[in-house]
């Protein structure tokens, strides 16, 4: 069988492929937080899954649906795993940076313990949440609705997220996660603080830590490219710090009106939830600790932005003003923890 393959010529590789594998050894930036991912590792195993259990049999049926509740809402942001195996895919196929590649692995591994987390703190407070769950009342029956309407939405931006690569550069991609790993970062930390159960305490404070390790990723991305950022792909990521704000403030703050779709009662019902698990023992922030958790979010953001003069959005729930941004769509929703 002929073909027209010539052998004796090096071979044209196709474009967006991930061959052939390349290697690059000299961004030093890069391969310090790659090391540093490695070092940092921890084992959801570890955590004494069975004092947690037992914590939860001391507590009566409302306050276990109120923490069951919390995990399984955090859950719709800590189900990321796909979405960076999908950029591991992209970044090996555009050939970028050994490192970064390399930091997206390991922010994959993360992102699947974090959601595990999410999953054995259910089964071991309210097994079997929210679809084996039998409500007993309005305020149960409502919280379960809560729940499965805040995946739905999860479910909105997965699509468009698989098509931003086509509409998005990677470094606009990636720095539009700058916004929701730093706050993050200070919620859990300030949940790790005040965590009343021992175990909480140390999940709080390695996530916490994953967080910063992820903030210091993006804000990699953030040095390395936007001095070659043209006016509009700085405008998009002004849009995407917005929309990182819009999408997570969900369980970090309240849910703005634009984009989120949910029921009538959300905030009347998450509320509730959130005092009942405060009286359960397991430490939530109130509304200052969540308005100043965003505040210093926004102020490393805002810092980072500057430098290289890209405008941070306005926040005018925070009273925060900046450059406006309106109708944040589906497909503009692409941070996630």
């Amino acid at each position: 069988m002929k073909h027209d393959l010539d052998f004796n010529m090096e071979p044209d590789f196709p474009p967006n492929n991930a061959y052939p594998p390349k290697w690059n050894f000299d961004n030093e930036k890069a391969w310090q937080l790659y090391r540093r991912a490695k070092r940092e590792q921890w084992d959801e195993d570890n955590i004494n899954w069975e004092e947690i259990k037992e914590y939860a049999s001391g507590l009566d049926r409302k306050q276990r649906l109120a923490i069951a509740y919390w995990w399984s809402l955090l859950s719709n942001f800590d189900n990321a795993t796909p979405v960076f195996a999908y950029a591991v895919v992209k970044s090996f196929e555009n050939h970028l940076d050994t490192a970064v590649r390399g930091i997206l692995t390991t922010i994959t591994y993360d992102e699947n313990r974090h959601n595990m987390v999410c999953g054995l703190s259910i089964n071991n407070i309210l097994p079997g949440f929210p679809f084996n769950f039998k409500p007993q009342d309005e305020l149960e029956r409502k919280a379960m609705l809560n729940v499965l309407w805040t995946w739905w939405n999860g479910s909105r931006y997965w699509k468009a997220y698989l098509e931003a690569y086509n509409k998005y550069t990677f470094d606009v991609l990636f720095t539009s996660f700058m916004m929701g790993e730093a706050a993050a970062t200070t919620v859990f930390s300030t949940m790790a603080k005040g965590a009343k159960i021992r175990q909480f305490q140390e999940i709080f404070k390695n996530t916490a830590v994953d967080e910063t390790r992820h903030y210091a990723f993006t804000h990699l991305i953030m040095s390395d490219n936007a001095g070659t950022m043209d006016d509009e792909r700085k405008k998009l990521v002004t849009k995407q710090v917005r929309a990182g704000f819009v999408f997570l403030s969900l369980i970090t703050y309240l849910p703005p009106k634009d984009f989120w779709k949910l029921p009538p009662w959300f905030v009347e019902v998450h509320e509730k939830m959130e005092d009942l698990a405060r009286s359960a023992g397991f430490y939530i922030p109130d509304i200052k600790e969540k308005e100043d958790a965003w505040r210093n979010a926004i102020i490393r953001v805002g810092s980072s932005l500057k430098r290289y003069n890209i405008k941070m959005p306005a926040m005018p729930e925070l009273g925060i003003t900046g450059e406006e941004v309106f109708d944040i769509k589906e497909g503009d929703i692409i941070p996630v923890f």
